[in-house]
């Protein structure tokens, strides 16, 4: 096993280029080392010597995390020496070289959030004349400092913890339950300001709940003018949609709505003529649903008034039937694969920021379907359902390169029907939400969601 050091400098050196200057800690890192650095004040009394002991979950957090500390520690008049101890022996080492203090810190993430939180313990260690005869006995009581700081990209993947051995690629776990059938569900930040949410579509309620599944507001959507459809079906959009940032639209609906989540309640923001699919970073995504049917046309655009003639046949020859889509997805972050897309022929296209082809079709995919970049190098995976019919159904994770899952779950109760990524988990990477459509104690169908994440902290 690498030395902690070395791991932290490889991790440093994997940073992308618009980190920071050479040598200089993440925005993050130092935010909280000043801050806590502010918490524990000047030497008192001139006893400058401290020993500092920085204990991290991920390893290579530690390495950069000590160097930023003893920086801000050193702008306040400490004499740092990092303790090179054990934790359980840093005290008496501490003690032992003559320091006059020891900073014990713990470090992590805050969970479901994308902070940093630094715990630290402040710790006398010299003698005191008047307990001589009590060796070990602290000569003032310690007392506790804390800090934290919004974590910027770069800290986040320090800061993310390795997954335990034989803990698989992933994990998957119940998160919520919505009392009906889900037929869309998205991830991003409903209300803005950094807050992230699942937002899910009945055939007549738009919910939005926590990143910990736990129901936020709830609103029954305008019923409105409908022409009957052979199945229920919705799209539905998280993104910048004039006065909301909801948009969503039920299959046979004349139009579709613009929902506002202000002061923890949806509130009506606007109407939409177009179909609003899916929405990511760089991308969005527009199309229109086949008439009277369930699903969509294999008609995408990122513009909606590109969709409102169909395109013209070849040679003047009359139009093939179109052909129709299950489910169309984004990745959080984009990339060459940025949208996925489902169709009712079992062939899933990945497509670029541009709709265009990016990669080879695949096949075997269910329609229960999400883009998420669930390890954090920057390509998204596909986590999606059993392409059979019927249930139980199951949880895997494919990349979109092809080959074997990376991830196959034991039986889940219920048909995955509905699926997105985002970050969940507040670690800066992406999770996935499925929604699994089963029968309620009352025989009413129930969507129970599911969280998949690669997020060491939802190991079993």
């Amino acid at each position: 096993m690498l030395p902690p050091a070395l791991l932290a400098a490889l991790a440093l050196a994997a940073l992308p280029a618009r980190a920071q200057a050479p040598g200089a800690a993440p925005p993050a890192l130092a935010a909280a080392a000043e801050a806590l650095a502010d918490a524990l004040g000047p030497p008192p009394d001139g006893r400058r010597a401290l020993a500092l002991s920085v204990e991290t979950r991920a390893r290579a957090l530690a390495a950069p995390l000590e160097a930023a500390l003893e920086a801000a520690l050193a702008r306040r008049g400490y004499a740092v020496t990092p303790a090179r101890a054990p934790a359980s022996e840093a005290e008496a080492a501490a003690r032992a070289s003559g320091q006059d203090w020891l900073l014990r810190v713990q470090a992590g993430l805050v969970p479901g959030r994308r902070e940093l939180s630094l715990v630290g313990e402040v710790i006398p260690a010299w003698a005191s004349f008047f307990l001589q005869h009590r060796p070990g006995a602290r000569a003032i009581p310690p007392r506790l400092v804390q800090a934290r700081a919004a974590a910027d990209p770069d800290t986040l993947l320090l800061a993310r913890e390795d997954r335990p051995a034989g803990a698989g690629f992933a994990s998957v776990r119940a998160l919520g339950q919505v009392p009906d059938e889900v037929l869309a569900l998205a991830v991003g930040e409903p209300g803005g300001g950094g807050v992230r949410a699942i937002v899910a579509v009945t055939s007549t309620e738009a919910w939005v709940l926590s990143s910990g599944g736990a129901p936020v507001a709830r609103r029954a959507l305008e019923p409105g003018e409908r022409t009957p459809v052979r199945a229920p079906a919705a799209a539905l959009a998280v993104g910048e949609f004039g006065g909301g940032r909801i948009a969503v639209r039920l299959a046979g609906a004349a139009r579709g709505e613009v929902l506002a989540l202000r002061d923890g309640a949806l509130q009506p923001a606007g109407a939409l003529d177009g179909t609003p699919v899916c929405a990511a970073e760089g991308v969005r995504v527009w199309g229109a649903f086949a008439p009277g049917r369930g699903e969509l046309l294999d008609r995408l655009a990122a513009d909606p008034a590109s969709l409102t003639a169909a395109p013209p046949a070849a040679g003047g020859a009359a139009p093939a039937a179109p052909r129709r889509l299950y489910r169309v997805t984004a990745a959080p972050h984009g990339g060459p694969v940025a949208v996925a897309a489902l169709g009712v022929d079992g062939r899933l296209d990945l497509l670029g920021p541009d709709l265009a082809p990016a990669a080879a079709p695949l096949r075997g995919v269910g329609a229960g379907l999400a883009l998420a970049d669930l390890d954090g190098d920057g390509a998204p995976e596909l986590v999606v359902s059993e392409p059979g019919p019927g249930a139980p159904d199951r949880v895997r994770v494919l990349r979109t390169s092809g080959g074997p899952p990376l991830l196959e779950s034991g039986p889940v109760a219920g048909r995955i029907l509905a699926g997105a990524g985002g970050d969940l988990t507040g670690d800066g990477v992406d999770d996935a939400v499925l929604g699994s459509v089963g029968a309620g104690p009352d025989g009413r169908p129930v969507t129970t969601l599911l969280l998949v994440s690669a997020d060491a902290r939802e190991a079993p």
